[in-house]
């Protein structure tokens, strides 16, 4: 028996790494991996020390505890892409969670390999983009589908104790991906309660002690790990040597993702005498529109939220933006209702969409004739909270990639976890033996059609991303090798300048070209502007502000994209007394293409 188990656990073992092997050495061969955004290199710059030249666990969006230890490992190799490794090691390994929970719910060597190739188009059909070209958002997304996948195709345990050892991989990615990114986390947590709701619903004997307490255990465990690993990460600002620095800008992080992200900007000819009133003239407001809002030391955490205030006040009297039972957002319920139905009924999700429908058909095809499933409350209960999670979405206008392809992805993580339970519990009979079979292997068949024709579309359209940021991403690697060709100056980059060219995203190379030694420029706005790092930096060069070591000309220079207008620099310093002309110093060139010029702020009241 022991030898028939080993045999076993070992034929498993060697499909799952052989197929693990096969997949990542194939992908690595056809692409490089990219971060996908400057959110995520800005996070490796900070935590690897290539932003103030040491390595630092406040990250600023990940939690200190996940970041910190990343950060030690910078300092122990630096050479090594430890942020985008840890990303990639994720993806791939609920992957590996997946292929080795798929292979163990079959015996036979034929079943596993096929349980194999279905998870693989199924994986692949709804990630490749997302493995090749890499978000922490998305990962963080990715880690709470597969807790979820994990605990629905897991065994039914008798006792708690059992029942949570049962579950500790699950709960452990739940805390991960609360670390990763909190708020992809919480917003996903109702299809983790939904799924142990419909767990308990669905024993025999509802109400018992013993059932109590499994699902207490396992929700005490989660929410214990994410509590401790919050308590950890407020309690290393309360501690630092920096807190009142690091609390204030935590406030104006918040009021600036308000402004930013939901508010959005009110004109200031429309509200200009609001504007007079908090002290923000035309030209400081033409930083906040441009993003370039760390060259004004004036704005801070107070005036923007003297900005957010005003919003949510216009907005009770039914002025600018929508208000529903108290909640503000840019649209209002009917309109993000109809959004949403127009989603719905024109399949914008694209590929998902067909993956998705495919798993609601299939489910409905296991389940619907048995009454102890609960298949159609089951459906509702589902349908209910992604309706809401995306008519959220729609208000606040933050229906983005890589917020609804973690959305997607776990809620077909939660179908796919039904058909798998359904296909397990069913116990065919002498009579509907060849029914129920004809029903899984339909239901199968339906899954992998739409998930193949899903893999095909998307490596089309991975390959031609892939492509584009293969082409411009040039511009930006020349960007950073001509600064650090420069390395006793300073150089301040137009932020709109910096994330992106033909509608495709500046970003870096996670494997390739890796350099995590310290880089003498900075943007000139962003989620990190006016925090405790950037002020670390810039002490680095000796440098007090932006405004005044531009203007003095302190081995500090402004770069800009060949076509940005910059009238609304000249028109700042203006503002503030000083009368300036930027001149062309340099230009950087890709290929033979200018593709930014450096700029010295010229003093013309000399």
């Amino acid at each position: 028996m022991m030898e028939s188990l080993k045999k076993l656990f070992l034929g498993r073992l060697w499909k799952v790494l052989l197929f693990t092997v096969l997949l990542v050495v194939g992908l690595a061969a056809t692409f490089d991996f990219y971060y996908d955004l400057n959110d995520d290199t800005t996070i490796k710059d900070i935590i690897s020390g290539a932003y103030t030249g040491s390595p630092s666990g406040y990250s600023v969006q990940m939690l200190f505890p996940l970041s910190f230890c990343i950060s030690l490992c910078y300092r122990a190799i630096p050479g090594v892409p430890w942020y985008g490794l840890f990303l990639c090691v994720c993806q791939f390994g609920a992957w590996v969670l997946i292929a080795w929970r798929a292979t163990g719910l079959v015996k036979k060597q034929w079943q596993q390999v096929v349980a194999l190739c279905f998870e693989t188009v199924i994986f692949f059909g709804l990630l490749i983009r997302q493995l090749v070209i890499v978000q922490y958002s998305v990962t963080s997304g990715i880690c709470m589908a597969t807790a979820i996948f994990l605990y629905l195709t897991g065994e039914e345990k008798e006792t708690p104790g059992q029942y949570l050892k049962q579950n500790i991989v699950s709960i452990l990615l739940v805390i991960l991906a609360f670390m990763i990114r909190t708020e992809m986390c919480i917003m996903l947590l109702p299809f983790l309660l939904l799924a142990g709701f419909c767990e308990w619903m669905t024993q025999e004997k509802i109400v018992t002690v013993r059932n109590v307490k499994r699902y207490l255990y396992l929700i005490g465990a989660a929410l214990l790990g994410m509590v401790a690993v919050l308590s950890i990460d407020r309690l290393s600002i309360a501690t630092s040597t920096e807190r009142e620095t690091w609390q204030s800008f935590q406030s104006f992080f918040d009021e600036r993702t308000s402004l930013y992200d939901f508010y959005g900007i009110p004109s200031y000819e429309e509200h200009m005498e609001f504007y007079e009133k908090i002290g923000l003239s035309r030209e400081s407001y033409a930083l906040l529109e441009n993003y370039n809002f760390s060259m004004d030391e004036s704005i801070n955490e107070n005036l923007l939220a003297d900005i957010v205030q005003y919003q949510e006040k216009m907005a009770k009297t039914e002025q600018g933006l929508a208000i529903t039972a108290g909640f503000i957002s840019k649209n209002s319920l009917s309109e993000a209702i109809w959004l949403y139905k127009e989603q719905l009924l024109n399949m914008k999700s694209g590929v998902y969409a067909y993956i998705l429908l495919a798993a609601y058909i299939s489910f409905i095809l296991l389940a619907g004739g048995r009454k102890k499933s609960g298949c159609y409350w089951k459906i509702i209960l589902l349908l209910v909270i992604r309706s809401i999670l995306w008519i959220y979405l729609f208000m606040v206008d933050r229906a983005l990639d890589r917020i609804t392809c973690p959305l997607l992805v776990t809620e077909i993580n939660v179908l796919l976890g039904w058909i798998i339970k359904e296909s397990i519990q069913a116990k065919p009979s002498a009579k509907n033996f060849v029914s129920v079979k004809m029903q899984a292997l339909g239901a199968y068949g339906l899954l992998s059609l739409c998930a193949g024709l899903a893999l095909y579309m998307n490596v089309q359209k991975t390959v031609a991303e892939y492509e584009a940021r293969e082409r411009v991403n040039s511009r930006w690697e020349s960007l950073i090798e001509y600064c650090m060709e420069h390395e006793n100056a300073y150089y301040v980059v137009d932020v709109y300048s910096s994330t992106s060219y033909d509608g495709v995203s500046y970003s870096e190379k996670i494997f390739k070209n890796v350099d995590n030694s310290y880089r003498n420029f900075d943007l000139c706005g962003g989620w990190l502007s006016k925090s405790p790092l950037m002020h670390t930096k810039l002490k680095k060069m000796q440098i007090t502000d932006i405004e005044s070591a531009l203007y003095t000309g302190e081995q500090a220079y402004f770069v800009a994209a060949p076509d940005k207008d910059l009238t609304w620099l000249i028109d700042y310093y203006a503002y503030k007394g000083k009368a300036i002309e930027p001149q062309r110093v340099d230009s950087i060139y890709d290929n033979g293409t200018e593709c930014f010029i450096v700029y010295c702020i010229q003093r013309t009241d000399l």
